[in-house]
């Protein structure tokens, strides 16, 4: 049996679990069943004696109460199912040993126990959450705890509480008995912190050991992690606002306001520390295609044998977690076609494109790349590939920038070699490299040409046959017309320039900021990294 500490987390290998506490006084054991948005989606989702059953969650009170949950059988829209802990009446958790909540198998198997520490004048906990991720589920120790009681958790979860004094007790013993009013509440939904405690002294942080996940995923996890931790925040900082005006009007005594935004402040605070070090101790053994242009590891670089797992995009940063800069890394191989932004500055969409397929060049194996640029109107300045070697440009580049007429043949020659790859036809030995990497700049006047269907599908069909693509608004911004933004949607769009972006989980606002090669000159002049990587690639090819 695992015993977690604050914020840790472990996987949940069995199906179906039970929740349970052990206190020294008589505790409510409740659970709460919330969507992405870690708030609930109607009362219903409150499980406690007075409504004990939501699909897969089940309250029981035959001598001790506890919460059963068939993981299979919760709701798909729910993110996770949040176990409560609360007491009644005036006592409070610091004037009693912490209490511990053990959740088992089935068949009372022992998986995971929490002992809360650091309580004070909580009189309810969130102890622990069992959450989705990637289609798992996992359990995580919360040890959230509120002073307010069980009222002021139900109203921060959005459903409304008529009586905000406390609720009766759940039968000791026996089938639980209905009665009028409304039900008990349950904490709110408060985002616990990511794995792992902040370093306990200055010490450089250990290494990861070699069982941990890859390291795109582990920055994938710190983004939902800090994403969630932020919403709690938001969420906790507007439930005060609502206590100082009620506190305003002579409702409410003075004071709750100012606990409440210190322990959000607290919470986010140790949050941050925490994902902070998660990513200090991963960081030192990234390979160059998910590390900065500047980190060491660039000035080593060696051609891969195998596909890296990932390529750094740029930093995500929020103005609430001040010092935590979380990598953004795209999967490899690509599923979705990129869309490059104007940038604040000409020149800045060209620059960050140059930059990823330095990165793409760096993540793949010499012999299986070979790039495909095309540039209809030919005044995106990209003239300086017709400089390489002719034997580098025939066969890496594609012969070169496809621009006029040329332009349209190039984008029908890629298009039938992604149906030949659809219908699972062979490209034969003299094909070329059967990864095709294809650049469109001024993809906005592309997608206003008489081309613009062609360039439709094979945003759509060419990164699953091995044809991923970029799109660079240069000089034509995207008009608002139904194929651009059918274009567009079918991308991950990025911005050229730090702007915000929305996580997936809880759409929250992050600013991303790409990671760009110092010399791109806005993407008329050769960067020195691209040409180094790309002749690594033309000698390779060349040996026998």
């Amino acid at each position: 049996m695992a015993e977690l500490s604050p914020g840790a987390n472990a996987a949940l290998p069995a199906r179906r679990v039970v929740a349970t506490a052990s206190c020294a006084v008589p505790v409510d054991v409740s659970a709460l069943v919330v969507g992405p948005d870690l708030r609930v989606r109607s009362d219903a989702d409150l499980v406690f004696y007075n409504a004990p059953e939501a699909p897969g969650v089940r309250w029981t009170g035959d001598g001790r109460q506890r919460v059963d949950v068939d993981l299979d059988a919760v709701a798909a829209d729910a993110a996770a199912v949040l176990i409560a802990v609360s007491l009644t009446g005036a006592t409070t958790f610091g004037t009693m040993p912490p209490p511990r909540l053990d959740l088992t198998t089935g068949t009372g198997e022992p998986l995971v126990a929490f002992t809360v520490p650091g309580l004070g004048p909580e009189r309810a906990i969130i102890g622990l959450e069992l959450y989705r991720r990637d289609g798992r589920w996992k359990v995580r120790a919360v040890g959230q705890g509120y002073a307010g009681g069980l009222a002021e958790l139900l109203e921060a979860h959005g459903i409304e509480v008529d009586d905000p004094g406390e609720p009766e007790p759940a039968p000791a013993v026996g089938p639980p008995q209905q009665h009028a009013g409304p039900p008990p509440p349950i904490p709110p939904s408060t985002v616990p912190p990511p794995a792992g405690p902040p370093p306990a002294d200055s010490r450089p942080p250990a290494a990861p050991p070699a069982s941990e996940v890859g390291y795109v995923e582990r920055c994938w996890l710190v983004w939902e992690d800090a994403s969630r931790s932020l919403a709690a925040f938001h969420s906790s900082t507007e439930h005060a606002l609502v206590l100082r005006n009620e506190e305003i009007a002579g409702r409410k005594p003075p004071g709750g306001f100012q606990r409440l935004m210190e322990a959000a402040n607290e919470r986010l605070r140790a949050d941050t520390a925490q994902l902070r070090d998660e990513l200090a101790r991963v960081e030192p053994q990234v390979t160059p295609e998910v590390a900065p242009f500047d980190a060491p590891s660039w000035l080593t670089w060696q051609p891969r044998a195998d596909l890296a797992e990932g390529m750094l995009l740029g930093r995500l940063s929020a103005a609430e977690l001040p010092g935590l800069q979380v990598p953004l890394v795209l999967r490899l191989p690509w599923r979705r076609a990129m869309w490059i932004s104007q940038g604040v500055m000409p020149g800045d969409s060209a620059a960050y494109a140059w930059s990823l397929v330095t990165r793409f060049l760096a993540a793949v194996p010499p012999g299986v790349v070979g790039l495909e640029v095309i540039d209809a109107a030919g005044l995106s300045g990209a003239g300086w590939l017709h400089g390489f070697d002719p034997a580098t440009t025939a066969r890496l580049l594609g012969g070169g920038v496809a621009i006029g007429t040329g332009a349209a043949e190039r984008m029908r020659r890629l298009l039938d070699l992604v149906d030949l790859r659809r219908i699972g036809g062979d490209d034969g030995p003299a094909a070329g490299p059967p990864l095709r990497l294809v650049v469109v700049l001024d993809a906005g006047a592309a997608l206003d040409g008489e081309q613009s269907h062609h360039l439709l599908r094979l945003v759509e069909d060419g990164p699953l046959a091995g044809v991923p693509v970029i799109l660079v608004e240069t000089d034509t911004p995207a008009t608002e017309s139904v194929r651009a933004m059918r274009v567009r949607q079918s991308c991950n769009d990025l911005p050229s320039s730090a702007n915000s972006i929305a996580d997936s989980w809880v759409g929250a606002e992050w600013t991303l900021t790409p990671d760009v090669l110092p010399d791109t000159q806005g993407g008329t002049r050769p960067p020195a990294l691209f040409t180094h990587v790309l002749g690594v690639h033309a000698r390779a090819s060349t040996t026998p």
